[in-house]
């Protein structure tokens, strides 16, 4: 017996991360909560997207962020934009790990945490 397509419960889907550009941005307060440096830091790119189900949706987000040239106190974490908050040339980079946890239309729930910092000549 072979296993209908698409997600089943328990188990991980790929997604293609390009679309989860938005989702991405949703999640800037908690990856800046996680960030000790003056400036926010801003996603750049998401790497990768999964997600499992379990009594809800568990989407899983790789994203390459990095530094902008909005200092924190500036502005709330809440209004930055990417039309506010410009990407800093030469400025630190680094890959979150962000969970989003959604249960109905009622309940969301946004992790995140530092994977590793990013060198400058490293490219995705």
């Amino acid at each position: 017996m072979s296993r209908p397509a698409g997600p089943w419960v328990g188990g991980v889907s790929d997604l293609n991360a390009t679309l989860y550009t938005c989702e991405a941005w949703k999640t800037v307060p908690e990856i800046n909560e996680k960030n000790d440096g003056e400036f926010y830091v801003v996603p750049i790119k998401v790497l990768k997207a999964q997600r499992q189900v379990v009594s809800g949706f568990r989407t899983t987000l790789e994203i390459l962020v990095g530094e902008s040239e909005r200092p924190k106190e500036s502005l709330p974490v809440d209004l930055i934009t990417a039309a506010n908050s410009l990407l800093k040339d030469n400025g630190q980079r680094a890959v979150y790990r962000v969970a989003i946890s959604e249960k109905g239309r009622n309940f969301r729930k946004v992790t995140a945490e530092k994977v590793r910092d990013v060198k400058p000549s490293e490219e995705f």
